[in-house]
């Protein structure tokens, strides 16, 4: 297995991006991208073209859409429900997620702390937090600047919390991606870890949770009890276990790049635990959980020290 760069929030002009299909996938061949998904505004209008253009250059398109409700926004790929935005209601969202998943889809909560009303109506997520559950994957980071200002802050604890309940909902990251950004802001990638880069393979990826956002750090982490070693997403059986932590930098990254780490952080039910960081040095770490685990990376970026990249978690136990 191998983690693979993907996109997996993006709009094209058949809804209100800025690009056409297939600028899209050019675009995204130009950026690095292994896969993308085209979730427009309540419409797959663009769907077809996009995943033809895909085919045609050499990247994987994943069918999708943006349920874009007045309560709250998901990000729904996979291409196979037949669930309408405008039956999703705040008393049947759970199971209208569960209909899309029952099919295959995999549904993430989109941008769930960004500002809503009056700049952008149901961009802010108003739904009961406990009837969103069921979803696969969180956004813990969007748009611009992913990693850093309130939204970012609030989210990434609206998650933790999730961990904390017992919940298995992976982190992803969402570009909400517009334009050609020829000169791109600070945004951030979702990896996914996969034996390729095909739609099924990327699916099931993020179904198991594989997946890990960064801005500008590639990331190799690693479970091992008795021996044998898991990947990110993973329930892990009972026993000593360590994490294995190694980074590079991403040299391709359009954006300002980190100069150097400071530490990294593994969080579990039990509280956190620093870890010294360096690129290119492997650390290691002997941990005790009974619930999740997972790992924050810091380092120093436009010449402050920032949080850098986030896992998605190791498990334990039963989902509640």
């Amino acid at each position: 297995m191998r983690y693979f760069r993907c996109e997996l929030h993006t709009h094209t002009t058949l809804s209100d991006g800025r690009m056409t299909p297939e600028e899209l996938v050019d675009r995204a061949l130009e950026c690095g991208y292994d896969a993308i998904a085209l979730t427009d505004h309540n419409t797959v209008a663009g769907v077809k073209r996009a995943v033809k253009a895909g085919k045609e250059r050499g990247l994987t398109v994943i069918p999708g859409i943006e349920w874009t409700t007045f309560w709250g926004h998901f990000t729904v790929i996979g291409g196979k429900s037949d669930v309408l935005w405008r039956d999703i209601t705040p008393d049947n969202v759970d199971g209208m997620i569960k209909r899309a998943q029952s099919t295959g889809d995999i549904v993430a909560i989109a941008h769930p702390r960004r500002m809503g009303y009056p700049l952008c109506s149901g961009c802010h997520c108003d739904y009961d937090i406990g009837k969103l559950t069921g979803a696969d994957n969180y956004e813990v980071w969007s748009h611009y600047y992913p990693n850093e200002g309130v939204a970012a802050r609030q989210q990434k604890e609206q998650w933790y919390s999730l961990l904390d309940k017992g919940h298995r909902i992976a982190a992803v990251y969402g570009y909400d991606w517009h334009s050609r950004d020829d000169v791109p802001p600070s945004y951030a990638y979702t990896y996914v870890g996969a034996e390729s880069a095909s739609e099924r393979d990327i699916l099931t990826g993020l179904k198991r949770g594989a997946t890990y956002i960064t801005v500008g750090v590639e990331v190799d982490c690693k479970a091992v009890v008795g021996g044998k070693e898991y990947a990110i997403g993973s329930v892990l059986p009972e026993g000593e276990t360590q994490i294995k932590l190694s980074f590079r930098k991403i040299e391709d990254y359009r954006s300002d790049k980190p100069s150097r780490l400071t530490k990294a952080e593994i969080r579990t039910e039990k509280g956190v635990t620093a870890l010294p960081a360096e690129f290119g040095k492997q650390t290691t770490a002997e941990i005790s959980f009974s619930r999740y685990c997972t790992v924050s990376v810091y380092g120093d970026r436009k010449r402050e020290e920032q949080l850098l990249a986030i896992t998605s978690a190791f498990y334990r136990g039963g989902r509640k």
